[in-house]
């Protein structure tokens, strides 16, 4: 007899499993969903029980930036949350946010690699990519050289995101933490014009190139070249400087820089700042936490235009000649078509233009090295599963190899180049690796074994049909943040999100639903006729294997959904 199987959490903190784990056969949408692969779960149990050292140690497993995701990352984890539909979803980056603010450092378990290997790792690039795979790669042992364009370390989220989302210390201290590892950098040094390339090659054993999408794309209108880069201008604010603005600044572009520029420039004085995009308001690049912002701050926002030229008068900027668009799409080659409204033509005033279109990469530090392979959209083409490249000893991660993308997407990309590069080093397939944990007093450890990937089968994402027992749960909303009000806001850079107190994140952790993994409630035991199921020390086991019916009644009855049967061949004929 087949008795049920009990998806059950994880015991340690753990930064890579197969992709079905033994004692996780489900999961959770959250989970599933995160492109950085935090363990989502693990970190709100433990936040619920009061237990946030633990949570932090948990979150750094996977990669080194809670502080950072639990500001500024798009939160793709709580679209799909299956809270959602029985009242209001978890807010899952605030309490990743929680375990970095409110954790104890003093008790915290630092992470401890392995042994000393030998082998030298170069990373070109400190963004979240290049940092995410320098931390794991010293923790895998190897020596780690960072080599950075700009006089600092942190990449976009350093330069390109404003203090007022995201304080430069709580970057600052987590790039900190990494370096603590015994990581050497080189600031202000740009590969391919300070450094040939191929003496990279030649003085280490490995390399990544994480160089991110710094090349801003300009928008080719006729006086064009009178417009401003937005990057620039968060460059010079990151730095200290004032930008010298009009009074009425516009900015052609409908993503997250647009409004982080928008937001900047109120608090610069009182400048009436305006965004104008091609989308129409439900289709804005930028996610609706940053469009509410803006608009709470009184950026004026205009959907759907094109945009024909900058108009001048002697030199003076007077705004940007636009037409409304009735729709638009990419053709098969991804060349924009728009059809704009005859007869539309119009006029946004301004004295001031920002151009926040896009940024793609820049390759120049690749220039002296033949032999990579590039995709249409002119990132790096590297083998899927391992992240390598078509150059020997060379991999890639981040936006070289997505473009434009998110803070998670990079971490997750940065910790898979990072395990794909030591199983090059040491001779081993990623394929042979079982688990990447730490045990209880923060040391690595490493199981292998040969996949046979014929019977691997995924894990199974838990839906809300699965999940909802009515009688268990009660409604209760979300805790909502603290927040400043654009009154207080607009005076400063002060950090306008405040976070969750202790008991505020707890009563939010406390809400979720644990979908797909054990919450050790004892009701499957409670339902089970014949006590198959008892409750042990570790949550629910099967007492008596031989004597389950698979009446299903323990199925049906889990609040998480976390249960699963392999039923006996003689039942399915």
């Amino acid at each position: 007899m087949m008795p049920p199987k009990f998806s059950k959490e994880r015991t340690h903190p753990t930064s890579f499993e197969m992709s079905r784990p033994i004692d996780q056969t489900k999961t959770s949408p959250c989970e599933a969903a995160c492109p950085a692969g935090h363990d989502i779960q693990r970190t709100i149990y433990l936040i619920k029980n009061n237990r946030f050292e633990e949570a932090l140690e948990n979150v750094r497993a996977k990669h080194p930036f809670p502080g950072v995701c639990g500001r500024a990352c798009f939160h793709p984890c709580e679209t799909p949350c299956n809270r959602q539909f029985y009242d209001q979803g978890i807010s899952i980056r605030a309490l990743e946010r929680a375990a970095f603010d409110l954790a104890d450092r003093k008790k915290i378990n630092s992470p401890k690699g392995r042994e000393k290997t030998g082998k030298k790792v170069a990373i070109i690039g400190s963004g979240p990519a290049g940092m995410t795979c320098a931390y794991f790669s010293a923790l895998f042992g190897h020596e780690v050289t960072i080599f950075e364009a700009l006089p600092f370390l942190g990449g976009m989220p350093r330069i390109g995101i404003p203090d007022h989302r995201l304080p430069k210390d709580v970057v600052d201290e987590e790039v900190g933490e990494i370096l603590k590892l015994g990581i050497k950098t080189r600031t202000n040094v740009r590969i391919g014009t300070d450094i040939p390339f191929q003496e990279i090659r030649d003085q280490y054993d490995v390399c990544l190139v994480a160089t991110g999408a710094w090349k801003e794309r300009h928008l080719d209108i006729p006086g064009s070249e009178q417009a401003i880069q937005a990057l620039s201008i968060l460059s010079q604010v990151a730095k200290g400087e004032t930008p010298m603005m009009g009074d009425k600044v516009l900015i052609v572009g409908g993503g997250g820089v647009a409004f982080d520029v928008a937001t900047t420039i109120r608090r610069l004085g009182e400048t009436e700042v305006h965004v104008a995009c091609l989308e129409p308001r439900d289709k804005m690049v930028a996610s609706q936490d940053d469009i509410e912002h803006g608009e709470e701050e009184g950026v004026i926002i205009h959907n759907s235009k094109t945009f024909k030229r900058i108009v001048a008068e002697q030199g003076q900027i007077k705004g940007v000649e636009c037409m409304d668009v009735g729709s638009f799409q990419f053709d098969q080659a991804g060349n924009l078509q728009v059809n704009p409204v005859p007869g539309s033509d119009h006029i946004l005033p301004a004295d001031t233009i920002i151009f926040a279109i896009g940024e793609e990469p820049d390759f120049g530090v690749l220039q002296d090295v033949t032999g990579f392979k590039f995709s249409e959209r002119g990132t790096l083409q590297v083998e899927e599963k391992t992240l390598s490249t078509s150059v020997e000893g060379v991999f890639a991660a981040g936006d070289a190899i997505t473009g434009p993308s998110s803070v998670a997407e990079a971490i997750g990309k940065g910790r898979l180049a990072a395990i794909a590069m030591d199983c090059y080093l040491s001779g081993k397939r990623i394929e042979d690796i079982r688990r990447i944990y730490f045990d209880s007093k923060g040391n690595m450890k490493i199981d292998e074994y040969a996949i046979d990937e014929k019977k691997e089968k995924p894990q199974q994402v838990v839906g809300y049909d699965e999940i909802l027992n009515p009688d268990y749960y009660e409604k209760e909303d979300q805790v909502k943040m603290c927040r400043l009000s654009p009154a207080e806001s607009l005076t400063s850079f002060e950090e306008v999100n405040k976070g969750y107190t202790e008991e505020e994140a707890v009563r939010e952790a406390s809400r979720c639903f644990r979908c797909g993994h054990c919450a050790e409630c004892g009701t499957c035991a409670e339902i089970c006729p014949l006590d198959v199921i008892a409750m042990g020390d570790e949550g629910p086991v099967v007492a008596y294997p031989k004597e389950c019916w698979h009446c299903g009644g323990c199925r049906i009855n889990c609040p998480c959904g976390c249960i699963s049967y392999e039923f006996p061949l003689s039942m399915l004929l």
